[in-house]
């Protein structure tokens, strides 16, 4: 059987991935981060790529009264969000196939969405492009498990898929060759209830090392 599809991995995980990632510190810092980047009282517009369930980057932002949209590539996981931040808009796509008017943003974040069915090339190029879809000043979270793998087949909670990442020294280098400013880093472990989220049936130990690069354009 052919590894899964970065579609069907997270359409198989579908919102209890919520669960099992809920109470990240360092993603709730980062989100702070950027309420208090951007500007209040003028709704900024945001782009959350692999939005997930919408909750808590989509939710925090449209919260504050900025202009959200969240895309995603699994049904899932866009239907969760629809349900749980009705102020945002959210679509089911590839950021592969997505298209957005270069300088029209003013956040973009990435939480661990651009791992399962990318390259390292991939991951680089759409880094370069990001940076061109936000306006001077524009500011972007980029979140990974900092490793490095380049198209590399894991089994990953049960699911067999096709992974890449970067490690930290890597990706940092590769957000700043694509004209961003790098503003602080933060590389932590965090342990995922994935047993008693339901999503493995094995209370097997998995533990992640996060990287959360805050920076702007």
């Amino acid at each position: 059987m052919a590894p899964l599809t970065a579609e069907q991995l997270f359409d198989s995980i579908g919102p209890a991935y919520e669960t099992a990632w809920k109470g990240v510190a360092p993603q709730d810092a980062s989100i702070q981060w950027l309420l208090s980047e951007l500007e209040s009282g003028k709704p900024a517009k945001c782009l959350d790529i692999g939005c997930g369930t919408g909750r808590p980057v989509c939710l925090a932002l449209s919260a504050a009264g900025h202009d959200v949209t969240g895309i995603d590539v699994s049904g899932a996981m866009i239907e969760a969000a629809k349900a749980n931040v009705p102020d945002a808009r959210f679509e089911k796509v590839d950021v592969k196939n997505y298209k957005v008017e270069d300088g029209s943003l003013d956040a973009v974040t990435v939480y661990f969405s651009m791992i399962a069915g990318f390259s390292q090339e991939e991951i680089r190029g759409y880094i370069l492009r990001i940076h061109g879809w936000l306006r001077p000043g524009g500011v972007f979270v980029f979140a990974t498990v900092p490793i490095s793998n380049d198209s590399n087949e894991i089994v990953w909670l049960g699911r067999r898929t096709v992974v890449s990442s970067l490690e930290a020294d890597e990706a940092m280098a590769c957000i700043r060759d694509a004209g961003f400013e790098v503003q602080s880093h933060d590389v932590t472990v965090f342990k995922p209830q994935v047993f008693e989220a339901g999503i493995t049936g094995e209370d097997a130990p998995l533990e992640e090392p996060h990287l959360f690069v805050y920076a702007k354009k």
